[in-house]
């Protein structure tokens, strides 16, 4: 079965539309829980705060750990920054990919896996996928999902000015799914597309 990367901007939906292909029987992972758990190791925090500096760290009784909405706030102010934060990050979001892929293969050789990848084509990871998604919608209604979820205008613009244009993610990807709002539409959408997936695969 194939192994799928599922990509969006900013607001887009990327989360609504992995859910929606577990409900489907897909195996889905979140990149940003790789991203979570290798941020919270020493070797991480150390080499974070050597290039950033100690503003970016949380001092408690327990240990330092870093304070992510200031790592947040200088990443998605400098993209010199961003880029060498990634660079740091990126090896040990692979190596978990590919443990995932290799270790699931083992118990269900039939297992659609989908990962979740905000910056899939920006880190140039769709090499790692046999096939890419893009979930898009328009900027007005990624705009006012993200300000309810309590992002400020100055937030939604840095992160949005980080990422690849959508024209570009579209053109780049094996497949696109719309998600302006209506769940059930997008359901069905996303229902269509595992199907075919799926016959692919096998008439492949």
């Amino acid at each position: 079965m194939p192994t799928i990367g599922l990509t969006g901007s900013f607001g887009m939906g990327k989360t609504t539309v992995l859910n929606l292909f577990e409900k489907l029987g897909a195996y889905t992972f979140n990149i940003d829980e790789f991203v979570h758990d290798i941020l919270g190791k020493e070797s991480t925090i150390r080499k974070i705060s050597s290039l950033l500096g100690d503003e970016v760290l949380t001092k408690s009784s327990s240990g330092i750990s870093l304070n992510k909405k200031k790592l947040a706030g200088i990443i998605f102010s400098d993209p010199e920054k961003r880029k060498a934060i990634e660079e740091i990050i990126h090896p040990g979001v692979l190596k978990e990919i590919k443990a995932v892929k290799l270790n699931l293969t083992r118990i269900n050789p039939d297992a659609f896996i989908i990962f979740e990848v905000p910056l899939l084509f920006e880190a140039h990871y769709e090499k790692h996928f046999d096939k890419t998604i893009v979930v898009h919608a328009d900027r007005q209604t990624a705009i006012k999902r993200l300000q309810r979820k309590g992002f400020t205008r100055d937030e939604i613009s840095h992160r949005f000015r980080s990422q690849m244009p959508m024209y570009k993610k579209k053109k780049l990807a094996d497949y696109l799914i719309e998600n302006n709002g209506d769940i059930k539409k997008t359901s069905e959408r996303v229902k269509k597309l595992y199907h075919i997936l799926r016959n692919d695969d096998q008439q492949g």
